[in-house]
């Protein structure tokens, strides 16, 4: 193969260059073809926007002026002297003070004059009080005495051989007749120089023409013949106009209005320097890529001699890895087997990469998970959290479904019984039994662990109520056959698929506590939860209940007795049936509060328990042996190593609720039955981080996690952490990270 390669590789390398001179030297002339279109449209899109914006500045301070012109002509003084009927001193010194101090905070007046008609007199700003027959500006008099002036609209007027911008005020559409008027002069100049010559930097000169073809502002004498072009100007028919001014120079003209003096400005942009700039930017690009082909055919002359190099080395390595003869020397490998070499491995490889999308298509039921978590948790689905599910399951060929609540009876000795991870796979059994049973029957299950004492289901099955109760009985049979479990079962009505599943989550976990006071080992549905409203909502509440959970759990034995004594004096004072339903509310809220911890949990209905007891005081003393059991479990859980078990059962329980939003360390304490004020000292010992600082750093790590490795919306990623609303939930993030989620995203993709 190296004689091969040493006799072709010149034929290799010419084509090669061949190729690159066909593709680099037509596209770099293509490029700059293409770059000097789009510098020119550019250009005039840079030149129309100034020209805009030149405009709109213009409109601006010639408003303000006519604004503050009738500011003026509105002062008491200056309406006084215009109103005089005959000469008078004093107003005289009013009316100049004022118009002095107008004109010093308006430096575009240059000079004004006060009209009146009836003394027929003149203030003039720069000379004072003449008459009529002594002021120097008749044309100014005539046109105010012929009353023809436009409505608050500026006109070009000349005096002294000096232009300027002419305001009357007050002048109107009806032409009524006024005893006096206002008239500002403006001062061209500065007003040139603030609103167009910032223009010449950019090599353009604005002209303002009005409507009759006059330059009434900008440009200067030399101009007239652009003037008079401008002047006869037809619109172009597409693109921007181009004007031909002679000796070879061509410009850009943009234009913009101004509606209230109905004038036209107009910028004047020179094309020859422009134009040869593009052209010499034309010409390096061709350079440069000629260039670039002459690097391209050396570095294909030099890499020539080693292309073949590593394919023999690949197929060397290759043979000694297939073949079955080790003792054929690697540098004896016939040519023409190289291929079959190279081939052979490829196929090998092409094995490899199907057994590794075996394996990552296995990862799907990792996704579902997660979004069957977060469905549940957060009540609905996102588009992306329904195409997810939608791939892995087959639970949305049903409209309908049903959440079914699987809770393990005895909980407290479940947990002593079993270490974390054989509790993981004990329930992992009992999902596989449900599944296994329902998809017997043509439906669909999908079983969302959350790390406490139960577990969800959601099914998917055309049934009616009757026979989906027999479906979970022998659900329930196979558990307690095969897991040796014992287990509360509460299922709901049909739900539609977009209802919101965390309210009906939150409400058949509380069917499955109708056992304790019911004591019938059956399948309980919504139906069964209005059997017992009434009797859950007596008519007077046993006072100190509260007082008593707080004191258990805080372990103060005295105290809880205290309160039992208390509780039970209530008790003995009310009518039989008043205090059978009381007890029944006081023995529900302890199960209630301790479920995972307390042996009243396996009892068969309050009934059959209170049945037990001839006395209260009986009662009593059986309560209160429950409950120093509860505080001896509770306080059994203080030893260091348990410490530490409770933390990773609380990390746990956040890794699985992470998608709440309403997750707080008060649910957190609820699920291992301790104080929200304990577990925090827990979490702090044991971790040496608070428990919410915990919770938003986990919260903080699902967000980077999901920026990096999805296309998912930022409100979306907030909302799938757990975050409860947008704007916790940027602040957290900058302040934990420094940057905004975009600019995360941006950074690490």
């Amino acid at each position: 193969m190296r004689k091969l390669l040493s006799r072709n590789h010149i034929r290799l390398y010419l084509w090669v260059g061949i190729v690159l001179t066909i593709i680099i030297v037509p596209f770099s002339l293509f490029l700059s073809n293409q770059f000097s279109k789009y510098a020119y449209s550019q250009m005039d899109l840079f030149n129309q926007d100034k020209i805009v914006r030149t405009a709109s500045r213009t409109e601006f301070i010639l408003n303000k002026l006519k604004a503050y012109g009738l500011n003026m002509y509105e002062n008491r003084y200056i309406q006084e002297w215009l109103q005089l009927d005959r000469f008078d001193p004093l107003a005289d010194m009013e009316a100049l003070n004022t118009l002095t101090n107008f004109m010093s905070t308006e430096p575009f007046i240059q000079r004004a004059y006060m009209i009146n008609l009836q003394t027929r007199q003149v203030f003039d700003s720069q000379t004072g009080v003449v008459t009529f027959d002594a002021f120097g500006d008749g044309p100014m008099l005539k046109k105010v005495q012929e009353q023809q002036p436009l409505f608050l609209q500026f006109f070009p007027h000349e005096v002294g051989g000096v232009s300027h911008l002419a305001l009357i005020v007050l002048s109107t559409p009806a032409k009524k007749d006024n005893r006096g008027y206002l008239v500002l002069l403006l001062d061209n100049r500065a007003l040139q120089n603030d609103l167009l010559d910032h223009n010449k930097e950019l090599g353009t000169d604005i002209l303002v023409l009005d409507e009759k073809g006059r330059n009434v502002l900008g440009g200067t004498e030399s101009q007239s013949g652009i003037v008079t072009m401008l002047r006869g100007m037809k619109p172009a028919s597409s693109g921007t106009p181009v004007i031909d001014i002679g000796g070879g120079q061509r410009l850009f003209v943009n234009s913009a209005p101004l509606p209230s003096q109905k004038w036209t400005v107009y910028s004047l942009t020179e094309l020859k320097s422009f134009k040869s700039q593009a052209e010499s930017f034309q010409r390096r690009i061709v350079g440069y890529s000629i260039l670039l082909l002459v690097l391209l055919l050396a570095a294909a002359l030099w890499n020539s001699r080693r292309t073949i190099k590593p394919f023999r080395n690949l197929a060397e390595q290759l043979q000694r890895k297939f073949n079955n003869d080790p003792a054929v020397p690697a540098g004896q490998v016939p040519i023409q087997d190289e291929y079959s070499i190279l081939k052979h491995g490829i196929e090998q490889l092409s094995n490899r990469v199907d057994e590794m999308n075996v394996s990552l298509r296995d990862h799907h039921h990792m996704v579902k998970t997660e979004y069957m978590r977060q469905w549940l948790l957060q009540g609905r689905m996102s588009r992306t959290m329904r195409d997810g599910i939608a791939i892995a399951t087959d639970l949305f060929d049903w409209e309908y479904l049903r959440l079914v609540v699987v809770k393990i009876e005895s909980y407290h000795e479940f947990v002593d019984g079993y270490d974390f991870a054989s509790r993981r796979l004990l329930k992992y059994a009992m999902c596989n039994i449900a599944e296994e049973t329902v998809r017997g029957e043509g439906g669909a299950l999908e079983a969302i662990d959350l790390a406490g004492d139960h577990i969800v289901f959601l099914i998917g099955l055309d049934c009616s109520e009757a026979e989906m109760k027999t479906l979970l009985e022998t659900i329930k049979r196979h558990i307690r056959k095969y897991v040796r479990l014992n287990v509360v079962v509460a299922i709901s009505d049909a739900k539609h698929r977009e209802d919101d599943l965390r309210s009906v989550y939150d409400f058949v976990h509380e069917l499955t506590l109708l056992k304790f006071i019911s004591g019938s080992d059956r399948i309980y549905t919504e139906n069964d939860y209005e059997r017992y409203v009434q009797m859950m909502q007596p008519q007077s509440e046993l006072k100190s209940v509260d007082k008593l959970l707080a004191a258990v759990k805080a372990g103060k034995k005295e105290q809880a007795a205290l309160l039992l004594d208390e509780l039970f004096s209530q008790l003995a004072a009310m009518k039989l049936s008043e205090c059978k339903v009381q007890l029944t509310v006081m023995l529900f809220a302890i199960v209630k509060e301790f479920d995972k911890l307390s042996a009243l949990q396996g009892v068969d209905g309050i009934d059959k328990q209170l049945a037990r007891f001839p006395t209260l005081q009986d009662l009593r003393r059986w309560l209160e042996q429950e409950l120093l059991d509860i505080m001896n479990r509770l306080n059994s859980r203080q030893g260091s190593d348990r410490k530490e078990k409770l933390a990773e059962e609380m990390i746990a329980y956040i890794d699985y609720h992470i998608h709440d939003p309403m997750l707080s360390a008060e649910d957190v304490a609820q699920h291992v039955s301790l104080s929200a004020k304990y577990v925090r000292q827990i979490f702090m010992e044991t971790q040496n981080q608070p428990l919410s600082a915990y919770m938003l750093n986990r919260r903080i790590d699902k967000v980077k996690e999901l920026l990096v490795t999805t296309t998912i919306s930022v409100s979306d990623i907030g909302e799938r952490s757990g975050f409860l609303t947008k704007s916790h939930f940027f602040t957290a993030f900058k302040k934990a990270t420094g940057m905004t989620p975009n600019q995360y995203r941006q950074q690490h993709s």
